[in-house]
């Protein structure tokens, strides 16, 4: 375990917690970072670690049962399966319907990169009526996912919306795309993403138990 340089791979938080570390790869030119939950880290090593590509001379994923796959990816497309959830592998694919892999990475063909547009499974945006496509890495790395709470108290939903590249959040409370900048008083620190996906601002909150909606609401346009 190596001190902490940059974040998780799978969530993309840079914070370590005592009771959930971040552990880094020792792998020769690896630079994979990961937290033990994030990854099914049983236990934290106290010698060298290497993430399940780097054992097989390969890069940060998990062998699924033919191939491998990103956690991330495992997490954000729903009907990826873990065999085991603790250890989170391996990652069961098969039950992925084929619509996934024909759909093409809007993320990808904005960037110039049509040869991989179409290349594996992509997630769609989880706003309601929303078909937009993507895959999950180029959607991690533009700052698209997001954690919400899922049906029950102790869940996560997975969650990804599209639009977001181009906005990013100021110190003071203000959020920024293109030329326009929006005023948040009262909600510096507390949000950790904005996103944009069909003209409408979804926002997420470190602590989203601290304001509620109407108060929300009042704070943003005021």
């Amino acid at each position: 375990m190596r001190e902490m340089v940059g974040g998780c791979c799978v969530c993309s938080d840079e914070r370590g917690w005592a009771e959930n570390p971040l552990v880094y790869c020792d792998g020769h030119g690896c630079s994979v970072a990961v937290h033990q939950a994030c990854y099914g880290i049983v236990q934290v090593p106290t010698g060298p670690w290497f993430c399940r590509k780097c054992e097989s001379q390969e890069r940060a994923a998990r062998k699924s049962h033919s191939s491998w796959a990103h956690v991330v990816c495992a997490l954000y497309i729903p009907e990826v399966q873990f065999a085991n959830v603790l250890t989170m592998e391996p990652i069961i694919l098969q039950y992925v319907p084929h619509e996934r892999y024909i759909k093409t990475c809007y993320i990808c063909e904005d960037h110039g990169r049509e040869s991989k547009a179409a290349c594996g499974a992509c997630m769609t945006c989880n706003r309601q009526g929303c078909r937009q496509a993507f895959h999950v890495t180029c959607a991690q790395m533009a700052g698209l996912l997001c954690e919400e709470e899922g049906p029950e108290a102790d869940n996560v939903k997975y969650c990804g919306y599209c639009n977001l590249l181009g906005i990013q959040l100021g110190g003071l409370g203000t959020a920024r795309r293109g030329t326009s900048t929006w005023g948040l008083p009262g909600l510096a620190g507390c949000i950790s993403s904005v996103a944009v996906c069909h003209d409408r601002l979804y926002f997420g909150l470190k602590w989203p138990w601290v304001i509620d909606a109407p108060k929300l609401l009042s704070l943003i346009w005021s």
